[in-house]
């Protein structure tokens, strides 16, 4: 029997959170091997179709992921104080953030120029942009940042205004919105591409993507992003939209993989903010599909999948450095570029998973990759 998804335990949304990090490996190998593009990292070669499937990974992976974070935030505010609730944000993901940053990513950022540059070119490179370039610290953390700056929104609003922190959509609006599923879906797709494509082009005609703004502070990716956390945290706060959420809608399922198609098809032939606009058809669509499925498919506990879930957060933080070293190494390697890539995307994984393995054993290693607090062992009363 399925759970509901208004059920204490809602396995599937651990594991579709942990799924959308996990194709974050796939993804980014993709990046290194696609045809007539540049990645930090240079592997040289090119695969066909790698190109098409990492731009359509990117229209939809994170702006799920956020969607995710959203409702779990909500759901886990209506259960604790903000300030608690925060100061454990700040554990989970403030720990792993500043220990990567300073201990992986300048690692994967070595790697990265020596994939471009003989190794005696590539050390005075990499460390004159350590120093002049923020974004060379946050790399792919740039989610973690995000994620405390929406935690810390919330929060605070939950601390203001009761309501935020346990009340719901009113039951006629709730219920209004379930029954016109489809075209409140077409609204929200039409709200957030008015907002991503007015306000990222203010943010650029601003001039504010320098490296400050941009780089360091990752203020394009909140004007991004903050609509679809927005979403989830409303999503969580329903039972009708929710439970219609859950199960799925052909025709958002057509309109999010036709936004797709035509995204691939016109997107070097319009503007960025008509570019913009058609992707978050393809992100909304595409995230209400994922959200049914999850729910059919993986609504249960299973142990190798509750693996994964618990794994994929440690996953993802080495994952990237560990596809740097790989690509590097395999460049001279006399095999096609296919076998490259997939050996580079399952010893990635491997190897990231192994990493979470030997974290996990050890209390202090847990708490700075991991967030998790291990608790002491009690001995036995005598």
């Amino acid at each position: 029997m399925q759970n509901s998804p208004t059920s204490q335990r809602q396995h599937f949304w651990d594991t579709l959170r942990a799924f959308l990090m996990l194709l974050g490996i796939p993804y980014h190998v993709a990046l290194c091997y696609q045809v007539g593009q540049d990645f930090i990292v240079h592997s040289g070669e090119a695969v066909p179709g790698f190109l098409e499937f990492s731009q359509t990974t990117h229209l939809f992976r994170m702006h799920a992921f956020f969607v995710v974070a959203g409702y779990f935030a909500l759901l886990l505010l209506a259960r604790r104080e903000p300030g608690a609730w925060l100061k454990g944000r700040f554990v989970r993901l403030g720990f792993p953030l500043v220990t990567t940053m300073v201990t992986l990513v300048p690692l994967m950022n070595l790697f990265c120029e020596w994939s471009n540059m003989p190794l005696h070119e590539a050390v005075p490179n990499w460390q004159h942009n350590a120093v002049r370039s923020g974004g060379y610290w946050v790399r792919h953390l740039w989610f973690l940042m995000a994620l405390l700056y929406f935690s810390v929104a919330v929060a605070w609003l939950a601390s203001r205004f009761p309501a935020v922190k346990s009340g719901m959509v009113p039951e006629r609006i709730d219920a209004w919105g379930a029954r016109h599923f489809f075209w409140v879906i077409m609204a929200l797709g039409t709200v957030i591409g008015i907002w991503e494509a007015l306000a990222l082009e203010a943010f650029y005609m601003a001039g504010l993507n320098t490296n400050f703004p941009q780089q360091i502070l990752r203020v394009d990716d909140i004007i991004i992003y903050a609509p679809w956390f927005t979403l989830g945290c409303v999503l969580a706060r329903t039972r009708a939209m929710l439970e219609r959420t859950c199960r799925i809608s052909i025709p958002v399922a057509i309109v999010g993989v036709g936004a797709i198609v035509l995204w691939l098809t016109i997107h070097n032939d319009v503007s960025p903010m008509t570019e913009r606009f058609i992707a978050a058809f393809a992100a909304i669509g595409m995230t209400q599909v994922m959200i049914a499925l999850a729910r059919a498919l993986l609504d249960r506990p299973v142990s190798l999948v509750r693996r994964l879930t618990d794994s994929s957060f440690v996953v993802y933080l080495f994952h990237l450095p560990w596809i740097a070293l790989l690509v590097l190494v395999l460049q001279p390697v006399p095999v096609p570029p296919a076998f490259k890539a997939l050996a580079v995307t399952v010893l990635s994984f491997l190897f990231s998973y192994w990493a979470w393995q030997g974290i996990r054993r050890v209390p202090i290693l847990s708490l700075l990759y991991d967030g998790v607090v291990i608790p002491s062992k009690r001995r036995a009363p005598a």
